[in-house]
């Protein structure tokens, strides 16, 4: 998840030891599943001293760990609310520049055109079936992914009917992951439509999508010329900086959406509008304290076994693949307040956060 503020898997997976796992040597760090907080059924295993020395040079670099004197050295998480967001502003500021460089593209483009020719780096395209001709040509020339934030409007005359193009691309394996703006869900008979994509293997979110747009695999991006967007018009981009920076303001707005099904025509946004169970409201505060499976079972005055399952119901319900990310969505999604203390914890008991 934190790959789009600069961290690799690998960084991020030694950044989540140090959160849950205080000050550690990088022999601990090595050792694997059994220095691993998240769990033995994380499935993540022993790291290379060298690869963590490594790693953990670029997490300094970014400000995420420090080490502390000590002989062996020891290694330290930096605060996660401090540290991370101020790589988020990082990447806000380049997104901003990244819209600033779409504002210039589009100028640069309106004037070349002007003198009859346009840069390779971008294409325009006028008038809708000009427009559904070359989406439709762009989708079956993907390889792997399609990734879109779908609101209205639509070229389209019937943007309720359902995408032939889209049902062939994931029977062939192309992945889906589209996030849709609550205004779609408006559109008379779309909920049809986009009941037979997921059950077909679409992955669908709701969000207020901040543009408009689709991105091929991660070399071209379909956009509107015009802000806002109309139906006769749109700009292909080419250039490799823009359509990534792209890709990250996709993921940073996937990450905190709310998973979407549609069942009877109705639409539900996973159960996580409903907020935590009452078993979920009482784990959230001890498991985002760093407590341990065990720790957590003393407290609840349960067993290990039934912490353990309720964590993975948990986990599942907010589609996080990490304790870490459960912690981030339940946050995101209201359930847990970013400043909530669990209460009732003994100093003996609670790790010194």
């Amino acid at each position: 998840m934190l790959q789009v503020v600069g961290l690799s898997p690998s960084d991020e997976r030694l950044y989540e030891r140090l959160v849950y796992g205080n000050a550690l040597t990088v022999a601990e760090l090595a050792a694997g599943p059994a220095a691993d907080p998240l769990g033995a059924g994380s499935g993540r295993g022993p790291l290379a001293a060298v690869d963590v020395t490594a790693a953990l040079h670029r997490l300094q670099r970014l400000g995420l760990a420090s080490p502390l004197p000590a002989d062996p050295a020891r290694w330290a998480a930096s605060p996660p609310g401090t540290a991370l967001e101020t790589l988020i502003g990082e990447r806000t500021r380049q997104l901003a520049e990244a819209a600033r460089y779409v504002a210039t593209l589009d100028a640069r483009f309106n004037h070349a055109a002007r003198r009859g020719h346009a840069p390779d780096l971008v294409e325009v395209i006028h008038g809708r079936e000009a427009i559904l001709r070359r989406a439709t040509e762009l989708q079956r020339a993907v390889r792997y992914e399609i990734r879109a934030c779908d609101a209205p409007p639509y070229p389209e005359a019937n943007p309720a009917a359902v995408n032939t193009t889209e049902m062939d691309q994931l029977g062939r394996g192309v992945r889906y992951r589209i996030l849709y703006d609550r205004r779609a869900l408006e559109v008379p008979g779309r909920l049809a439509d986009l009941q037979t994509g997921i059950a077909a293997g679409e992955q669908a979110r709701v969000a207020d999508v901040p543009l408009k747009m689709t991105l091929i695999d991660d070399t071209t991006a379909l956009l509107p010329l015009r802000q806002p967007p109309d139906v006769e018009s749109r700009m292909i981009v080419h250039d490799p900086a823009l359509v990534s920076a792209l890709s990250a303001l996709f993921e940073m707005v996937w990450e905190r959406a709310l998973p979407l099904r549609v069942s009877d025509g109705r639409a539900y946004l996973a159960d996580g509008s409903a907020g935590p169970s009452q078993e979920e409201g009482q784990l959230l505060p001890l498991l985002v304290a760093g407590l341990t499976d065990q720790e957590i079972a003393t407290q609840l005055g349960i067993s290990d076994r039934t912490v353990r399952s309720r964590v993975r119901s948990m986990m599942a319900r907010l589609d996080a693949a990490t304790r870490f990310q459960a912690g981030y969505q339940a946050v995101g999604r209201g359930w847990l307040a970013a400043d909530d203390r669990p209460a009732g914890i003994s100093p003996s008991v609670r790790p010194d956060a």
